[in-house]
């Protein structure tokens, strides 16, 4: 995607937090081994490299029953992209939930609080965000998209905001919004290169992915391991 960014540490009021803009990748050439692959999203780690940063996940317990909401949209936000990027939203919980990893993603029920919430803010790309409520968020400059994650000091994730700029093509809408969520599982870090244009939702510089790809799968399932047969 194009608003990859580098990893930014701080010490928000609910903990760690790191977000994702838009120089956050690694340059790589060729098809990455599945051990590769998984280290550079998860822990920011050139191929045969060491980690740069520490890999962070929601909990075996809360990745079974993750929440999943849309903050009430601002009132001039288009209502055919609402409609679209709510159509999204479900789409890639879809998509997650059926990568074979111990995760499960939901819809947050009413008077649920989410863990994960998309904001569907009044901003433009290119735009400081403003008008969420969460500090450490707003005034940051937003590209397509950004997500912000947060963690305690077990490195266990406690909360995931998605801001979407309104005027995101409408093409654009799901493949972006299966990215965001999918890195809100804590794989933070997109990759450049070519060989992932049309197979990673993890492409730095293509939003043409609508599904998970054989090693997206495989990274969630790296992440979040199933239970043993």
């Amino acid at each position: 995607m194009t608003l990859r960014g580098l990893l930014l540490l701080g010490l928000l009021a609910a903990g760690p937090a790191a977000s994702a803009q838009e120089d956050d990748f690694l340059v790589t050439s060729g098809r990455l081994s599945g051990e590769d692959f998984y280290r550079l999203v998860a822990c920011r780690a050139l191929p045969g490299g060491p980690c740069t940063v520490d890999p962070v996940r929601w909990s075996p317990e809360k990745a079974l029953d993750l929440k999943v909401g849309i903050t009430v949209p601002a009132p001039d936000y288009p209502p055919e992209t609402i409609r679209r990027m709510s159509q999204a939203v479900d789409h890639a919980i879809s998509e997650i939930n059926s990568a074979g990893a111990a995760l499960h993603l939901r819809r947050a029920l009413e008077g649920e609080r989410p863990d994960i919430t998309f904001h569907l803010a009044s901003i433009r790309e290119g735009d400081a965000i403003e008008g969420t409520g969460v500090w450490g968020v707003d005034g940051q400059v937003i590209g397509a998209a950004l997500v912000t994650v947060w963690w305690d000091i077990g490195q266990d994730l406690t909360e995931a905001v998605i801001v979407m700029a309104e005027d995101l093509p409408a093409a654009d809408i799901r493949p972006v919004v299966l990215e965001e969520l999918t890195q809100a599982m804590g794989l933070m870090t997109d990759i450049r290169n070519p060989t992932y244009d049309d197979v990673s939702v993890f492409s730095e510089d293509s939003n043409r992915v609508l599904r998970l790809g054989s090693q997206d799968k495989e990274a969630l399932r790296r992440h979040y391991p199933p239970a043993e047969p």
